[in-house]
């Protein structure tokens, strides 16, 4: 720690507690899977770049699961005994912030998840996705690209449809997935004619997705900016701690996808950089479903919890990636709903939010496009 000429200490973010390690370790031995599993969760999710960094056996590399959590294997023949009855059709869900697949699941009902439903109703077969989620979230879409590349490849049946479900910044690694995943395809892939997976892709569905930001993190960085502000050392240690938050968090902010977007950008700016567009499917179907803690008539959100927390987490206008400024819509044609009275969470296992997904889903293409929209612009 160095002592500036006005005599105050000049703190910088503090690097990860060595403790915090063992404290995970404590975790992880009470008994009981998923809570040591989302105990690891939440710690790769506040420390996640900083585990990578130093090479933490705690860091969670970037795998698919079953709906049980036992990992899927990359390879033909153990996956063809892995998953004995898989279907042509894939259905990838990614979870958010600080999740697990744990998080898919119905209350009281472990079995039951989206995934499970459709499996039985569509004729799909679910495959989860575990990762840190503390990393960059570009990162991880150029992880993901990359191995569900590999997972087509050496899928037991032909792939002949990719159907994405994303959580929260599950959505926002799915969209950095699509973008990165066109120049994914091997040289083995092209000559057995195997092309980019993106081709593949027919529905994303995205809950409580922070498309244009998440105003949570916006105000946390305001708030560790005037932290800063005032010349005293406990002000400053308290805004050190915030700005130790990772990556992935720091991300959320704007809705940051892509490697442009933070690569030699001041992660604490206040104002919001012109962001790049990532490239998605437009042959695919998309759904757009927020949450809102407030239940209003007409679908208006201006009451101002609305305005400002969404869904505690996500606000309306920001998960439906509508027209802001000079940008335009990153989903010109998605069907938007809207489910009053369902928070964040909640939007990853609530019957009322497969409802939705199920009515869309068995529509015709045609009949898909929206069907209105909200009546408020984004608070910031």
């Amino acid at each position: 720690m160095a002592v500036e000429s006005d005599g105050l200490a000049s703190l910088e973010p503090a690097p990860i507690p060595a403790t915090i390690e063992r404290v995970v370790q404590l975790l992880m031995s009470l008994p009981g899977r998923r809570y040591t599993v989302d105990a690891r969760a939440g710690l790769n999710g506040l420390f996640g770049d900083a585990l990578v960094e130093k090479e933490s056996s705690f860091a969670i590399p970037l795998t698919f699961r079953t709906t049980f959590g036992d990992e899927l294997p990359l390879d033909h023949d153990a996956l063809r005994h892995a998953l004995p009855n898989a279907r042509s059709r894939l259905c990838v869900l990614v979870h958010g912030l600080m999740s697990s697949e744990s998080v898919w699941w119905f209350a009281g009902r472990q079995q039951s998840t989206y995934g499970e439903l459709l499996a039985r109703e569509r004729d799909v077969t679910p495959v989860y996705v575990r990762y840190n989620t503390g990393r960059h979230i570009s990162t991880n879409g150029r992880e993901l690209a990359a191995k569900l590349q590999r997972l087509v490849s050496v899928w037991p049946v032909p792939v002949r449809e990719i159907d994405f479900i994303g959580h929260s910044m599950g959505g926002l690694v799915i969209r950095s997935a699509c973008h990165y995943g066109k120049g994914c395809a091997t040289l083995s892939d092209r000559l057995r004619r195997r092309g980019p997976w993106p081709a593949k892709v027919k529905r994303v569905v995205l809950l409580g997705v922070p498309n244009r930001g998440a105003n949570l993190e916006v105000i946390a960085n305001v708030t560790s900016a005037a932290l800063w502000s005032v010349p005293l050392p406990v002000t400053r240690l308290i805004g050190a701690g915030i700005d130790r938050r990772s990556e992935g968090i720091k991300d959320l902010r704007w809705g940051a996808v892509l490697d442009e977007d933070w690569v030699e950008r001041d992660p604490a700016a206040t104002v919001r950089h012109e962001r790049h567009r990532a490239r998605v499917p437009r042959h695919a179907e998309y759904l757009v479903i927020a949450g809102a803690l407030v239940d209003e008539r007409d679908g208006d959100l201006r009451h101002p919890i609305n305005r400002l927390l969404g869904d505690a987490l996500v606000t309306a206008p920001s998960a439906e990636g509508g027209l802001v400024n000079d940008e335009p819509a990153l989903f010109p044609n998605a069907t938007v709903r809207l489910c009053p009275k369902i928070n964040h969470i909640a939007l990853a296992h609530r019957s009322e939010v497969y409802d939705e997904i199920t009515t869309w889903w068995n529509r015709p293409p045609s009949s898909r496009r929206r069907t209105g929209t909200w009546l408020v612009a984004p608070l910031l």
